[in-house]
């Protein structure tokens, strides 16, 4: 990289990205689809929740406020269940091939997220309180199901619940929860694996047999290869520095670092792919708290590559991708989303040192 990318170039693409998704939406609040709207004005492509659940947060963050509230608004009527869960139907939570089987409350944090951005802090412990619904209270731990009944859990689920519970200030609940996320790391005992699912005593679950290959990498982050589901251990890493920054407990860093080490020691993709962004924000935190340069190094190889997948109309795009016709409108809502969220939060975690 022959310049690094500043603070000032990532918060002027994030504002972009944010002022792309709020020109496509409508009145109503939610997304235009590229399918004649029914006479509610409802588009069958994005009548998805996740086309939304990333959204609300990079909104609010990169300045278009008023966008996040009319999206989080139609969410909320067009979403939510009677008991505060948020799905299409209570037989397809939403459409991708990861959160509906491995991790069924992603979007339901995410979600959290944005709420507690907006300051709606009413909403924000409604949605609390479901996720809390799927929480085992011995351990801490999050179930990887709604209404499991394996009782199978995971890193995510985990460190996507402690991370609710941070910003709905259940804070015992959250250092409990990364309590059993310690636990499940210090158990990984296989060279140049992490393994995320678990056991609600932080016994790694390492059997694939109930996994289509395909899918392996959302259950076992290989450090060898290349196009891993990172974020898998990189929320982790971010809930335990969000839980280190509460308690001062340095366990909870040490954690942390552990995992960035991995995710350095590992492909280039860790730092340089459409589902690495986890682990740049990370790093950008670990930079903050601790001054060294070789985290922010690896998190600007990330910021670098959102950059390089912006399109100039502000959207964000998908690997060999050059415009929208090329990926699903689901998929360019996600995208610019998220990796708009990681813009705008690492170019303050930037400017955090001067």
């Amino acid at each position: 990289m022959t310049s690094r990318p500043t603070s000032t170039q990532l918060a002027q693409a994030a504002h972009r990205a944010a002022a792309w998704l709020a020109s496509q939406q409508t009145a109503l609040g939610n997304y235009q689809g590229n399918d004649t709207p029914d006479a509610a004005g409802v588009y069958a492509d994005t009548d998805d929740v996740g086309c939304y659940y990333k959204s609300v947060y990079t909104l609010r963050a990169a300045g278009q406020s008023a966008a996040a509230a009319r999206l989080l608004r139609y969410v909320v009527s067009r979403f939510r269940s009677p008991e505060g869960d948020y799905y299409n139907t209570p037989t397809v939570r939403s459409s991708g091939s990861y959160g509906p089987v491995f991790c069924q409350l992603y979007q339901n944090a995410w979600l959290t997220r944005g709420a507690a951005a907006l300051h709606w802090f009413g909403l924000t412990q409604d949605m609390l309180g479901f996720i809390n619904t799927q929480r085992e209270p011995a351990s801490g731990g999050y179930f990887t199901h709604v209404g499991s009944t394996s009782g199978m859990m995971d890193s995510n689920s985990i460190a996507v619940g402690a991370y609710c519970c941070v910003l709905g200030g259940k804070f015992d609940l959250a250092r409990q929860s990364a309590d059993l996320l310690l636990r499940l790391l210090s158990q990984q005992t296989d060279d140049g694996i992490l393994w995320s699912r678990c056991r609600p005593d932080g016994t790694p679950v390492k059997t694939l047999d109930d996994v289509d290959r395909k899918n392996w990498r959302y259950v076992c982050l290989a450090a060898a290869e290349p196009e891993q589901a990172y974020w898998i251990w990189a929320w982790p890493m971010n809930t335990l520095i969000a839980v280190y920054e509460l308690t001062g407990d340095d366990r909870y860093l040490a954690g942390a670092k552990a995992i960035f080490e991995f995710l350095a020691a590992a492909h280039e993709d860790a730092f340089g792919y459409t589902t690495a962004g986890k682990d740049a924000w990370g790093a950008a935190k670990l930079y903050r708290l601790t001054g060294d340069p070789r985290y922010l190094d690896k998190c600007l190889l990330q910021m670098q590559y959102i950059l390089d997948h912006q399109h100039a109309d502000g959207y964000m795009l998908g690997e060999g991708i050059s415009d929208e016709s090329g990926q699903p409108r689901r998929t360019t809502f996600d995208f610019t989303a998220d990796f708009a969220s990681w813009l705008i939060d690492v170019a303050a975690e930037m400017e955090s040192r001067g």
